[in-house]
């Protein structure tokens, strides 16, 4: 029994030595990650916003990273973009790093607009449809005591009525002092888009535009509800979901699965984008957080 007592124990070490040694070890230069080829970023598309008109309609193209890599996607400068409606043709110009800009195209509801990106010798092409948002009935904020799920301070909420018998899908974002903020977190997939397939043509009170953002007195609290199809709805829902993501599209660390991008590569489809090109309709409000 000594005997066998003796034996554990020399084992026991043996393997904590081995442990040690094991933790100790840098196999940082063994590991030979796969490089794959670069694909295309989008990120933007066309909004209608008819209380704050934007002076011009913008996206973003860059490349996905290296895996894991820390350092800024690159951008794409020299692309040839231009969406249509089917009818008209409006094209983009680089203003400079990876941001493409259209003065002239005043979005219309119900249309449907159409991106061709072509780029290192390929095309690329997405599509999106304008959908009308419901309007806000009521705009406040509202102080909320800290919970173990929350800070406290002063929340942004409202109220509106959805359409009746209309398929609605929403998208809710915020901006603090005029920057726009949104924590990464999977639960965004629940809390800041939904469609109206349990409330269709009701009135929905004390809605959180983002209910993990809090504000102070004195900031500047906007909040804006999205009208977004059903296609951009299931890309935000997985999207929050697999990655906790910000809803900007990622680069060097991507998603356990494939998000399917609506921008497909019409030269080698194998090679498609990342990203969404989404049509919204926005409404939007703004309050000083006073006491």
């Amino acid at each position: 029994m000594k005997t066998i007592i003796t034996t554990i124990k020399r084992v026991i070490r043996i393997s904590i030595i081995v442990l040690f040694f094991s933790c100790e070890t840098d196999v940082s230069d063994d590991i030979n990650l796969a490089t794959f080829p670069a694909k295309l970023v989008i990120n933007g598309g066309i909004e209608r916003n008819t209380v704050s008109p934007l002076t011009a309609q913008q996206l973003r193209l860059t490349t996905t990273n290296n895996f894991l890599s820390n350092e800024p996607n690159p951008i794409v400068a020299d692309a040839d973009v231009s969406v249509t409606d089917g009818t008209n043709i409006w094209s983009y110009d680089h203003q400079g790093d990876g941001f493409y800009t259209n003065t002239a195209l005043v979005p219309e509801l119900g249309k449907t607009y159409t991106i061709t990106i072509l780029w290192n010798g390929e095309t690329y092409q997405g599509s999106d449809t304008l959908n009308e948002v419901a309007g806000f009935d009521n705009f406040f904020a509202e102080f909320e005591e800290e919970t173990i799920f929350s800070p406290g301070g002063y929340f942004l909420k409202f109220d509106s009525t959805d359409p009746v018998n209309i398929e609605n899908y929403y998208y809710n974002r915020l901006f603090k002092n005029g920057e726009f903020v949104i924590s990464p977190d999977p639960g965004n997939a629940q809390n800041l888009i939904t469609s109206d397939e349990f409330f269709d043509g009701q009135q929905r009170v004390n809605v959180d535009v983002n209910g993990e953002i809090s504000f102070e007195i004195g900031e500047t609290a906007t909040g804006q509800q999205l009208g977004i199809s059903k296609e951009y709805f299931d890309y935000l829902f997985e999207l929050f979901t697999q990655t906790g993501n910000t809803g900007i599209s990622f680069g060097g660390n991507p998603p356990p699965a494939t998000i399917r991008s609506n921008v497909i590569n019409t030269t080698t489809p194998s090679n498609r984008a990342v990203g969404f090109f989404y049509a919204a309709d926005v409404i939007e409000n703004s309050i000083i957080i006073t006491q």
